[in-house]
């Protein structure tokens, strides 16, 4: 385990650490000071802020455009941040902003410091750019003329100003345009433009402080990723290491990190962080602590609600102030939690999936205060835990709300901040908390994880999450996070409107699920992962357990090969890591069919990934239309969902569209152990043939003849031996065939859309619900209608057996 960085081991430091000045003196103030946070509740000791200053009047020029809330008067907004910092100090904290950091003016040796002068001119010069005006031709210059846009002209500018001016370029990120003059100086400024850091004031997402330091983090918005830089340059000044840095894909926001002690913190993923960072984090031991709680906003990806720590709020040891409308499995915005565990050789392991997160709290001995929506809006639940029993609040009405409960006696301070709240943050959005007091603190009795370290407990965990106890299905599902952008374009504004719609609807399906009992394994897909159909995660795998598959002892994951080469991003090692092991030890991959190999290789979840690079930051950038078109002329190639199985008697039915197709499902069909019934048809089979326990739905009109249909039926009522329910081709062109039998709270349930459901007539739904004991259907009209219908519910659901 990482320990904290404490005075005492200053002199065994690489990173450099200030030997003198007013940091190193704080040593003398408090007590065992060191530079991490391992709880909320601890007490904060050193602080760094960043006042409002002429970013801020950039950004409220257009406040919308800065990533603002609302329109603002910044000379209100400075008081009220002043006094905000005033009560901090006031209650022992130690204050720093970012200016009197960058200007050295924290420290008065730091006027002299020629190193401190060196990064900050180095800095400010790559913060400034000279540029030519597009109108002016470069070969009517002078030779003087050139001089003056060269860096030579700019690096003798920096060096004449002062550190105050330097920290103004910096924080304004300057470009000035210029052109010959025909009178006057040698040279014209046409344009000054202006990146200017407009959200620095918001000083918690550039960072996150764990239990092992300081990581620097890795911002959503293009116009905020610079912060991270300075703040490095701040932290490089101060002499505070910087125990990690999260790359890219990874995206991590401050906001989304809260502590809760040794044993476990809580990092949310969705809108602003993504789950590469929290891999990368637990795969270099970056959080310190021997749990990880994911928390996953999957449902809801609003602006409102962006970070974890605009929905709840640690104020006391095991007391949460959260909001009300994300709690319960009646939330249609609910999150969910992945708990991983770290075993004693350091790795990381999955023990806990998909747990409702006030749920979770509560099994991890939190009493929690529920937040009204309006107290949301007002930003009650983004308030500060400075511990000792003390937590700042901005919005009376929750104040009130905590007051009136029995759960805290925390002391409760009141700071005025509605201006700077019109900025789309509070007081622990604009704190960052580099330094609290790690106090010794008890091991709770009821934490589920008392023995969290032995390989054994950590496997019987694994194991009761692997294997449903009450024999319900279990499935891998992802959510349709980044299922909208490239169907309807560039439009922003469309663009979240329609996730909205889209996340509630797969939000229904998910309680759907749940509630009849089972079981769910969900993870979403991010814009870096370019897999706009990963909804459809049917299509790539199947599972089989060692009973189905006779030649083996091991339960076997079947990896299918893909016609579309963007589809094959799908095969992600996260969800092959997370969402299969230790359950399924052998791998039947069959991607070598890709490349024109009619053959499969026999192999582990481990080599699969390391065979096929998976484990690489970078997706590599191919060209889709050509690969295609000469993979579509030598590759064997099949969806899985295209494949209708009768597991209990190992038949498959299937479509063969042309001879590669056919030798494939050949190939498939002897390894596996399965009978095939080949049909000829332009269809997928999936598409007019559905096999439940003890009925099948077939539309004989698919089929090019009546003959092979009479056939096909034989087959479904002699060999499968089941009830076959003839259905139209208006049925079929509906999607009737592409629902799915699941098993939940020891009963079978069909599931569809409301729209199939609203296809069958009243007599055959009447037969259909003979067969099960609960026709379930949920309302999936958004997603049908951007593309999801024709795929149908069959794809939407991995079945892991």
């Amino acid at each position: 385990m990482k320990q904290s960085i404490s005075n005492s081991q200053l002199a065994n430091m690489v990173t450099p650490f200030p030997t003198k000045g007013p940091l190193y003196n704080l040593s003398g103030k408090y007590k065992d000071l060191s530079f991490n946070q391992v709880h909320e509740n601890d007490e904060a000791r050193i602080v760094i802020l960043n006042e409002p200053s002429l970013p801020q009047w950039m950004g409220s020029i257009h406040p919308n455009g800065s990533l603002y809330e609302e329109p603002l008067d910044l000379s209100k907004a400075k008081e009220e941040h002043k006094l905000f910092r005033e009560l901090l100090e006031k209650e022992g904290c130690t204050v720093f902003t970012v200016r009197e950091i960058l200007t050295g003016s924290y420290d008065q040796s730091k006027s002299e410091d020629i190193q401190h002068r060196v990064k900050l001119e180095d800095f400010a010069f790559n913060s400034m750019h000279y540029e030519l005006d597009s109108q002016q031709d470069v070969q009517e210059l002078s030779t003087e003329d050139k001089l003056l846009i060269s860096d030579q002209y700019k690096k003798k500018c920096i060096e004449c100003m002062s550190n105050e001016q330097l920290v103004e370029v910096i924080l304004t990120r300057p470009t000035i345009r210029l052109r010959k003059s025909e009178r006057d100086t040698e040279l014209l400024s046409t344009e000054y433009s202006f990146k200017p850091l407009v959200n620095l004031i918001f000083q918690r997402d550039q960072q996150i402080t764990t239990a092992a330091g300081i990581v620097l983090a890795s911002l959503s918005s293009p116009i905020r990723a610079p912060e991270v830089q300075v703040m490095k340059l701040c932290f490089e000044i101060l002499g505070l290491p910087i125990v990690g840095e999260i790359p890219e894909p990874g995206k991590l926001e401050g906001g989304d990190f809260y502590p809760v002690g040794r044993d476990l913190c809580l990092i949310g993923v969705g809108l602003r962080s993504n789950f590469y960072s929290v891999q990368y984090m637990m795969e270099n031991d970056l959080f310190g602590t021997t749990r990880v709680a994911v928390v996953k906003d999957y449902f809801d990806q609003n602006q409102q609600r962006m970070h974890l720590d605009t929905v709840c709020n640690i104020i006391d040891e095991r007391v949460m102030l959260i909001l009300e409308d994300i709690c319960g499995e009646e939330s249609p915005i609910r999150r969910l939690v992945d708990e991983y565990t770290r075993d004693d050789e350091g790795n990381y392991h999955l023990t806990r999936n998909d747990v409702e997160y006030s749920q979770y709290l509560k099994d991890e001995g939190f009493d929690l205060i529920y937040a009204s929506n309006q107290n949301q809006k007002d930003y009650g639940c983004n308030g500060l835990n400075i511990g000792n029993g003390k937590f700042i609040v901005v919005d009376r009405a929750t104040a009130k709300t905590i007051a009136r409960s029995t759960k805290t006696n925390s002391q409760l301070l009141f700071v005025d901040f509605r201006t700077v709240t019109k900025m789309y943050g509070s007081v622990h959005c604009c704190s960052q908390v580099v330094s609290r007091f790690d106090r010794p603190r008890p091991s709770l009795s009821h934490s589920p994880s008392s023995d969290k370290l032995s390989p054994q407990n950590i496997q019987s965990r694994r194991n009761s999450r692997d294997n449903g106890e009450d024999g319900s299905d279990k499935f891998l599902m992802i959510s349709p996070t980044d299922f909208v952008k490239d169907r309807i374009g560039m439009n922003a504004s469309l663009i979240r409107q329609q996730r909205q719609l889209i996340l509630q609807d797969y939000s229904r399906l998910h309680k759907l699920l749940v509630d009849a009992g089972i079981h769910v394994h969900l993870f979403c897909h991010e814009p870096y992962h370019r897999t706009d159909k990963a909804v459809f995660v049917a299509d790539w795998f199947s599972t089989h357990d060692r009973d189905e598959i006779k030649s083996t002892d091991k339960n076997t994951l079947v990896i299918y090969p893909l016609s579309n080469s963007s589809r094959r991003r799908e095969r992600r090692a996260d969800i092959l890591k997370f969402g299969f092991l230790p359950k399924y030890t052998r791998v039947l991959d069959f991607t070598p069919c890709e490349q024109g190999k009619l053959e499969y290789k026999e192999t582990t979840i481990e080599q699969f990934i390391i065979d096929h690079n998976l484990e690489s930051s970078q997706v590599e950038e191919e060209d889709e239309s050509s690969s295609s078109s000469t993979n579509q002329d030598n590759g064997y190639f099949i969806d899985f969902s295209e494949i209708v199985l009768d597991r209990e008697h190992r038949l498959a039915y299937c479509s063969t569209k042309n001879d590669r197709q056919s030798k494939f499902i050949d190939l498939w069909a002897n390894t596996l152990g399965y009978k095939v019934i080949k049909i000829n048809s332009k269809e997928a089979a999936n598409k007019f043939i559905f096999i439940g326990s003890k009925f099948a739905l077939f539309c004989p009109s698919a089929l090019n003849s009546k003959e092979q249909s009479k056939e096909v039926i034989e087959a479904l009522q002699t060999t499968s031996g089941k009830k076959v329910i003839e259905i139209t081709e208006e049925q079929m062109n509906n999607s009737c065939a592409k629902i799915i039998q699941v098993k939940g709270n020891q009963k079978t349930h069909l599931l569809m859309s409301d729209k199939v459901m609203n296809s069958f007539t009243s007599n055959q739904l009447t037969e259909l619900r003979s067969y099960v004991d609960q026709l379930l259907h949920a309302d999936m009209s958004n997603l049908e209608n951007m593309g999801a219908h024709n795929d149908g519910m069959i794809s939407m659901l991995g079945r892991l057996v």
